[in-house]
């Protein structure tokens, strides 16, 4: 199973998400209607969340985003993860990201992500988080809005390593390139 993940990951990351960075901009940007989020926002909020899960729950290490540099390399305010993220808020980041650094977080959270997915202990997927570190990370690390802090520590808390690795790596970046699937048609643009 993990060498399916593993194969399922690269794809991710070598061919569908390559491939929506290299739109037009425009396209990336837009939001077709109120309340839909755009490309843009998609890709980084997928990247977010992976970035954040894999380092902090599967590999236990410093979150790339963080190492990098990657939110003043994309220019945003943001570090948290997007989710409940206000409409406002996503209108901005939606036209302000750089889209170059979008491009350079992609490669640095797919080339972290893939590292421990390599170095993956088996044996330590059915491990939970103690409470502490749950806390440490979502609250310490502020990876969400303080709206949502307890609900994404409850919602975390009760995940093994093996659910991290199946929900983040697939099941979350395919719900988000199904809405990308979504607002391209929205926007009346055929995906690459």
């Amino acid at each position: 199973m993990i060498e399916f993940i593993k194969i399922r990951h690269q794809m991710l990351h070598g061919d569908a998400l390559p491939k929506l960075l290299a739109m037009p901009e425009s396209t990336l940007r837009s939001r077709p209607q109120a309340g839909v989020n755009s490309i843009a926002w998609n890709v980084w909020h997928l990247l977010r969340i992976e970035d954040i899960t894999l380092s902090r729950f599967v590999g236990n290490v410093p979150q790339s985003h963080t190492t990098g540099n990657w939110q003043a390399k994309m220019g945003i305010a943001y570090g948290h993860m997007g989710t409940a993220m206000p409409d406002a808020d996503v209108d901005v980041l939606s036209k302000t990201i750089d889209i170059a650094g979008l491009q350079g977080y992609q490669n640095a959270v797919a080339a972290q992500s893939t590292q421990i997915l390599a170095n993956l202990d088996t044996s330590r997927l059915q491990h939970q988080w103690d409470a502490a570190h749950m806390r440490a990370v979502v609250a310490g690390e502020a990876v969400c809005i303080p709206a949502i802090t307890e609900g994404v520590i409850s919602y975390w808390g009760a995940l093994n390593v093996g659910r991290f690795v199946v929900d983040y790596t697939q099941v979350h970046p395919q719900n988000h390139i199904g809405e990308i699937g979504v607002i391209a048609g929205l926007l009346g643009v055929k995906l690459p």
